[in-house]
């Protein structure tokens, strides 16, 4: 068992390693000089993989609410609940209002 467990860490430490030296560049920040609303999302993914949520928040605070909007989405496509729809639908306004939120801060400060 504890072999089983060292070869899971050793997988995901060499995920995560190749996915810091893989990043995308953003299409949008290399041709118009600002960036997008999505951009920090891949290093905040790797910040959350290490484990490292406040990190992650500092980078796109957007990343968790996106995540629990694609797991309901998920579930909802599965079970196909009642209200699941509804539950969807909040979920991607609260995570595309926090998108936003954060991409108009990010200005301001960036041009103040």
């Amino acid at each position: 068992m504890p072999l089983l467990k060292a070869k899971a860490f050793f997988i995901c430490y060499t995920m995560i390693d190749w996915l810091e030296h893989h990043l995308f560049p953003c299409f949008f920040k290399s041709h118009f000089g600002m960036e997008c609303p999505g951009c920090g999302m891949q290093r905040s993914l790797i910040s959350l993989l290490k484990g490292n949520i406040i990190e992650s928040l500092q980078y796109h605070v957007a990343l968790i609410p996106f995540i629990i909007t694609v797991i309901l989405l998920l579930i909802q496509l599965k079970v196909k609940h009642e209200n699941g729809g509804k539950w969807v639908m909040w979920a991607f306004i609260v995570t595309s209002s926090i998108t936003i939120i954060q991409y108009i801060i990010k200005q301001i400060l960036l041009f103040t």
